[in-house]
């Protein structure tokens, strides 16, 4: 709950504190004292929009702190441990700047926080019933919200559920067809590859070994010249002269066993060189020029050249990469995840998610009925005799998300004989806070946030209905706190506590003040109520009568 609010060099607001305090707060003043700023001031903190328009004249920036007590199991505890944001002492204090050139700062005790956070946690702590916070009560969204809460039932929580694993599977199947195009696609490029690497006929093939074939085939003539000289030099030369020496050897190993060896290493010499002859004739005498295989042989070095190129790799590397893209290739051909079970699991998830949605649809019309007829009987006390409150719940099929199928929409008709129409085009400012708190007072055993703002919940009543008006606020805040903004002494009399908005003027300057009322003070407040600035025993004893006839 809200348990202090300062206000600083806010529009024609100084500088004022205010405590509010349990139950049902009045805040009152004559027209024009600056209660509807007092609710600007504190929609400012709860993350409202900011204008320069409302820093006070002469001053640098505008300022307004509210101190909250946060119930440790509420949602609003919950957000502030999530974003790490917590208190120790259970205290929550947000605060939002203002400064003449129009910019704005906000933070949740004393960390700085974009103006989003700020929002996202006030509709956590108060809600605003007022001239220009009927909007969102207008919304479908926010007209099944509160349908929904009036009525938990679990298939809300399972149809959200539902909906998350729907949207999972679908996440997957998309995935999965985009892997298997892109799959395709990867599976096209790597089979023009490697249909590249078969016509290139490289099998067995290495760079090095052709070029030495080329090599040898280049210089044919060159190398039977040379293996012909070769040979003649061995057979001719070499060969006689280690025929002759054999001899002369043979006669000296009688005489020297030494010279054994001597012998030994010219015989081996001599079958050394015959054998280096016949292999010189066998590899040169054969040897004759193949012109087409010394081009077949050109046209695969360029291959091999250019497919390097093309893969930016050295040419000695093509043999491991056509290894790893055919590797590749046998990989997409053996899929890990079929489309079709990932569209099967999809197609089950949806008819689950749509049993659950149907279910839900089920409750909501149940849950509406009961609704309409909490709010219509309200509407009876509340100065709207004769008129009703409907709930219309339109269900499609085709209408997909986390919260069902069903489109939900609040009508009314204010006054008898009145066709219902959406809420939003028949009610008044004032019809619109008084049906604002009849749900309210459906939502009595649900209610979520902690603080309520009621502005113009009074406006074009007065009397017995005035006095229901306050009643049925009271009867709210003994359940959470309640601020409402009241010109009716019938409504003020019945709150737990009051507090004044004043304005005066001092040297030309106006300033707007809040004042906290003791037991007298608020007497004399409601005298002024209900008689104006002329305040009389009468009236008085006409307030204090108000005042002890609440129970």
């Amino acid at each position: 709950m809200l348990n202090h609010l300062r206000i600083r060099d806010f529009a024609i607001i100084d500088d004022s504190e205010v405590e509010p305090g349990d139950g049902l707060t009045a805040l009152t003043g004559e027209t024009g004292a600056g209660k509807s700023i007092l609710l600007d001031a504190l929609g400012l903190v709860l993350g409202e929009r900011a204008q320069s328009a409302q820093v006070r004249d002469d001053a640098a920036r505008a300022e307004v702190t509210a101190r909250f007590d946060v119930s440790p199991k509420s949602a609003a505890a919950q957000w502030l441990v999530d974003n790490d944001l917590d208190d120790a002492d259970g205290e929550c204090v947000l605060r939002r700047v203002v400064t003449s050139a129009g910019k704005s700062r906000a933070s949740i005790n004393a960390c700085a926080v974009p103006l989003a956070s700020l929002k996202s946690l006030g509709k956590l702590l108060v809600t605003i019933h007022g001239q220009n916070a009927h909007q969102s009560l207008s919304q479908s969204a926010e007209q099944r919200r509160l349908l929904d809460a009036v009525s938990p039932h679990a298939s809300m929580q399972a149809t959200a559920t539902a909906w998350k694993h729907l949207q999972q599977a679908e996440s997957r199947l998309e995935a999965a067809v985009a892997a298997e195009s892109s799959a395709q696609q990867r599976h096209d490029l790597l089979s023009f590859q490697l249909q590249e690497f078969d016509e290139a006929e490289l099998a067995g093939l290495s760079p090095d070994a052709i070029e030495k074939e080329h090599r040898w085939l280049a210089e044919a003539d060159r190398s039977r010249a040379l293996g012909a000289a070769a040979e003649h030099a061995l057979d001719v030369v070499a060969g006689p002269a280690i025929t002759d020496v054999l001899p002369s050897l043979t006669e000296l190993a009688r005489f020297d066993d030494e010279l054994r060896e001597a012998l030994d290493l010219v015989e081996s010499a001599g079958i050394q060189l015959s054998e280096a002859a016949r292999l010189i004739h066998r590899r040169t005498s054969t040897l004759e020029n193949d012109d087409a295989r010394l081009a077949w042989l050109d046209d695969r070095l360029a291959v091999m050249q250019g497919l390097a190129r093309k893969h930016r790799v050295d040419v000695n590397e093509l043999g491991r990469l056509e290894e790893e893209l055919r590797a590749e290739l046998d990989s997409l051909n053996d899929p890990t995840e079929s489309i079709e079970a990932l569209a099967a699991e999809r197609d089950a998830l949806q008819k689950k998610w749509l049993k659950q949605a149907l279910l839900l649809s089920r409750h909501r019309k149940r849950a509406a009925k009961s609704l309409a007829d909490a709010v219509t009987a309200s509407m009876q006390q509340l100065a709207m005799e004769g008129g009703r409150f409907l709930v219309v719940i339109e269900t499609d099929e085709s209408r997909t998300g986390e919260h069902g199928i069903d489109r939900v929409s609040f009508e009314v008709s204010p006054n008898p004989g009145v066709k219902p129409a959406p809420l939003g085009t028949v009610a008044s400012g004032g019809e619109l806070s008084r049906i604002a708190l009849a749900l309210q007072l459906a939502l009595l055993d649900q209610q979520k946030v902690p603080t309520l703002i009621f502005d113009e919940v009074d406006a074009g009543i007065g009397g017995a209905v005035g006095e229901t008006v306050g009643r049925l606020l009271r009867q709210l805040g003994d359940r959470c706190q309640v601020l409402c903004v009241t010109h009716l002494a019938q409504v003020a009399a019945q709150a737990h506590g009051h507090l004044k908005v004043s304005k005066s003027v001092t040297e030309g300057r106006t300033q707007t003040r809040l004042d906290a009322l003791d037991r007298a003070a608020t007497r004399e407040e409601i005298a002024r109520m209900l008689s104006g600035k002329r305040i009389t025993a009468k009236t008085r004893q006409h307030a204090d009568e108000l005042l002890d006839s609440v129970v």
